[in-house]
């Protein structure tokens, strides 16, 4: 037994470690994003084909019309631009209410379910909408655009190099009970923050499910293999293995609503629980193929997305406080762990655009952290039946 405890040790402390790396690395984004200059908006191109806004709804009926007009309100910022809906197996009047929106609609009522199954099918059958379009862009069923941001995405799309693949708008939460918001606070950061620091060292960025304009060809050449239910994950692991780069493009902003109740709230990230598990088990060559080849943009990118999510980790390295009463050596390990924690939450507070509701919103952490334990609970009950409820909006 005594010839075992160095071994056990060192796993402890290996793993200890691991927990320390994404408090170090957001540490490092928080010092990189106050270190850089700010990047310099994208000139306005002097030609423009316009993008396809490609909207996947199943029973969006109240929703989806009101969503298409919205829409159309902003088209002459990226002139040429049209809405499609594809209308899921819908069982409602969701297609027609489209349609008399101004949207084109195409409808679907077979192949495997989800939001990836009908990019997939769209792309063929309507080759020539994309292939005569600068961009196509991805948006919810219930997402709003504000002013100029269609503007913003297109000349960010025009200026970008050949390792361009993508442009990701900034995704707003839009919530009212204080568990919304505080998942919404998290998405936030990791925007204001974690995305404007890569942004300014040129490195690429995470997608968000929404508000991502493509290449059309380079969505074209992925959207057949998309089969998890995270599939914002799986686009990063794809284009990171390819070297593509993802551009953040914060002055596009996405209003995207959240439930309003934790038990949504808790679904929602039951579906990204299972989607990244999917992730890690289908992609693990894809994954090693952008570590070893993206340089420190790709080790800045995926171990922050597949470490997640960030309350479970704050929780283990607290836990390792404890475990350091027994094991001395974690002690510094877990509260270095835990100031570089408090040191980005805090630091927030001079980037939100409400510091005062942001610090009032962190006492309901408590409430949060129940809240993702049901969630791995979901996720780990429903394991192999994902089939029957896909179509969970991608919110993180």
């Amino acid at each position: 037994m005594q010839d075992l405890e160095p071994v056990s040790r060192l796993i402890v402390q290996s793993a200890a470690l691991l927990l320390l790396s994404d408090s170090f690395l957001r540490a490092c984004l928080l010092c990189l994003r106050a270190a850089k200059p700010e990047c310099e908006e994208a000139p306005e191109p002097t030609s423009s084909r316009g993008c396809a806004i490609l909207i996947a709804a199943h029973d969006e009926a109240g929703t989806i019309g009101p969503t298409v007009a919205a829409l159309k309100e902003h088209l002459g910022e990226w002139p040429g631009s049209s809405v499609w809906v594809v209308a899921d197996r819908c069982s409602d009047k969701t297609a027609v209410e489209a349609a008399i929106a101004g949207a084109q609609v195409a409808e679907r009522s077979e192949g495997r379910l989800g939001k990836c199954a009908v990019i997939a099918w769209w792309l063929p059958k309507h080759e020539a909408e994309w292939r005569s379009r600068d961009a196509v862009l991805i948006l919810d069923a219930d997402s709003r655009l504000m002013k100029g941001s269609l503007r913003a995405l297109r000349n960010a799309m025009a200026s970008g190099g050949d390792d361009l693949a993508a442009v990701q708008a900034f995704v707003a939460p839009d919530a009212d009970a204080s568990t919304g918001r505080l998942a919404g606070w998290s998405e936030v950061l990791m925007q204001r923050i974690d995305d404007e620091a890569r942004k300014r060292c040129g490195w690429p960025v995470p997608l968000r499910g929404t508000g991502m304009a493509f290449r059309g060809e380079v969505l074209a050449a992925i959207a057949p293999r998309l089969h998890t239910l995270a599939e914002d994950l799986e686009l990063d692991v794809l284009l990171a293995s390819q070297k593509k780069r993802v551009e953040f493009v914060s002055q596009a902003v996405v209003l995207d609503p959240k439930p309003q109740q934790s038990s949504g709230a808790s679904r929602q990230r039951a579906r990204w629980f299972q989607g990244q598990l999917q992730v890690l088990r289908d992609y693990p060559r894809e994954i090693v193929a952008a570590l070893i080849g993206g340089g420190f943009g790709a080790w800045f990118l995926l171990p922050l997305l597949l470490l997640r999510p960030k309350v479970l980790f704050i929780g283990l390295r607290a836990l390792l406080l404890l475990i350091s009463i027994l094991i001395p050596s974690l002690f510094w390990i877990a509260l270095a762990g835990l100031a570089m924690d408090a040191a980005y939450y805090l630091g927030a507070a001079a980037i939100v655009d409400n510091p005062r509701r942001y610090l009032f919103d962190l006492l309901s952490t408590p409430r949060y952290v129940a809240m993702w334990l049901y969630s791995f609970a979901i996720a780990m009950i429903r394991r192999g039946k994902q089939g029957q409820r896909i179509w969970l909006r991608a919110g993180r």
